[in-house]
């Protein structure tokens, strides 16, 4: 009886514990709403890199020749922007893992 009444203090110290922390919502800002609009019309030209010029999308393709998309404009920045993972490219690799998120092999894995 007294090993019942301490499982049922600990689960109940241990509920009321658990579930004092607020869980919030962190909504997605303006600019990044804008930036993954903007990456889904530049990846439909298969390119993830662009530029903003005056309102205008430009994207960047190897081939050297740019023009700007007509059907959009934004609001962004002028500058040069890219999509998709760039940040995580020399991140260490995730616990367990042998390749990075773009695939690459990692020097060594912890």
């Amino acid at each position: 009886m007294k090993l019942l009444l301490y499982v049922l203090t600990v689960l109940l110290i241990i509920a009321a514990g658990g579930c004092s922390q607020e869980r919030r919502y962190v909504y997605p800002s303006d600019k990044r709403l804008e930036l993954q609009r903007v990456c889904r019309a530049v990846s439909a030209r298969n390119t993830n890199r662009f530029m903003v010029l005056l309102g205008k999308i430009y994207p960047l393709n190897n081939d050297g020749r740019t023009a700007a998309l007509e059907e959009i404009s934004t609001k962004l920045e002028d500058a040069g922007y890219f999509c998709g993972p760039y940040r995580l490219r020399n991140a260490p690799c995730p616990v367990g893992y042998n390749r990075r998120i773009d695939k690459s092999t990692c020097s060594f894995s912890r």
